[in-house]
């Protein structure tokens, strides 16, 4: 797999991340280097609604330049895996609804390019970030939900249907009731947040004085980590402890060069990644730990995305 070649030089690429409840695009150079960011929030739940944001924010950003011959394509990262034998998105969210033929046509744009988040998130960091050069990366995507994304020898791997690296399913349990995803996704870590600070109006949680009705989110949990709450670093901790795991279990399997950690809750800094980094050094066979590193991602799914797009246009050039 080429970095960028004389082909995409000189155009601007157009990527757009579609996360549950906002829209995050951005216009870039080949490079990554971004020259336009726009945000639009998605105000309701059914697919229409979701397919016409992102049709919207496509013609927003495209008429920040006076000619759409500019562009040399579009790339969507959307969350969860996209499997080809359904041509659907397996996510959480309300991506999932959405039949993906009516995110491609671009208009003069063309045909948008539809990969993972964690896929464009690893695109990003191997065309313009910290996986510059290597041939072998696991990139691990946690936030409101879980998946991971791979490149082995210079080349995408996503399995038989494209679903390779769902994550989320996996077990953290002897009995399998409890999944990855229910541990440490989003949503979990808030349902935990919510039953400590309403069972419990001691826990560092409550004396930040939230009221009973209103509804916390993952962003409210991170920053009260970051400010140094207790509970809120209890949390996110003990969600390091098993994506550590989790990590370990996937360089074991996959013995990558480098295994990036991207994602919100990697906003959550050493709170985060340093019990993770504990548990792989525990757990990782020792030849494998040696020729792995484990770093936190530096490029975003929306400049991934843009990046997908440039390079399945660079291959098949």
């Amino acid at each position: 797999m080429a970095h960028a070649s004389d082909a995409t030089d000189g155009r601007l690429w157009m990527g757009i991340e579609c996360a549950a409840t906002v829209l995050r695009g951005i216009v870039c150079e080949a490079n990554g280097e971004v020259v336009t960011q726009r945000q639009r929030p998605l105000t309701g739940h059914a697919p229409a609604e979701a397919v016409a944001a992102v049709r919207a924010l496509v013609a927003e950003l495209a008429a920040t330049e006076p000619d759409p011959a500019l562009f040399g394509g579009v790339g969507l990262a959307l969350p969860g895996s996209l499997n080809r034998a359904t041509d659907r998105c397996e996510s959480n969210t309300l991506w999932s609804a959405v039949a993906l033929d009516e995110l491609r046509p671009c208009g003069a744009l063309g045909t948008a390019h539809l990969v993972s988040r964690a896929t464009a998130a690893l695109m990003g960091e191997y065309r313009c970030g910290v996986a510059r050069g290597c041939q072998t990366v696991v990139y691990v995507e946690v936030g409101a939900e879980l998946s991971a994304a791979m490149l082995h020898r210079g080349q995408l791997w996503s399995g038989a249907t494209g679903i390779a690296g769902a994550i989320g399913y996996d077990s953290v349990d002897v009995d399998g009731d409890l999944t990855l995803q229910e541990r440490v996704g989003g949503e979990g870590l808030i349902r935990r947040a919510k039953e400590r600070m309403y069972r419990d109006r001691t826990s560092s949680l409550s004396r930040r004085g939230i009221p009973r009705d209103r509804e916390i989110g993952l962003e409210d949990l991170l920053t009260m980590a970051r400010v140094g709450d207790e509970l809120a670093q209890v949390i996110i901790a003990r969600a390091g402890v098993h994506l550590g795991m989790a990590a370990a279990r996937l360089i074991n399997l996959l013995n990558p060069e480098l295994l990036i950690m991207g994602g919100e809750l990697v906003s959550a800094g050493d709170v985060l990644l340093a019990p993770v980094r504990e548990e792989v050094e525990r757990r990782t066979a020792p030849s494998a730990l040696a020729v792995c590193r484990l770093l936190p991602a530096t490029v975003g799914a929306a400049v991934g995305a843009a990046q997908a797009a440039c390079q399945a246009l660079s291959t098949a050039d």
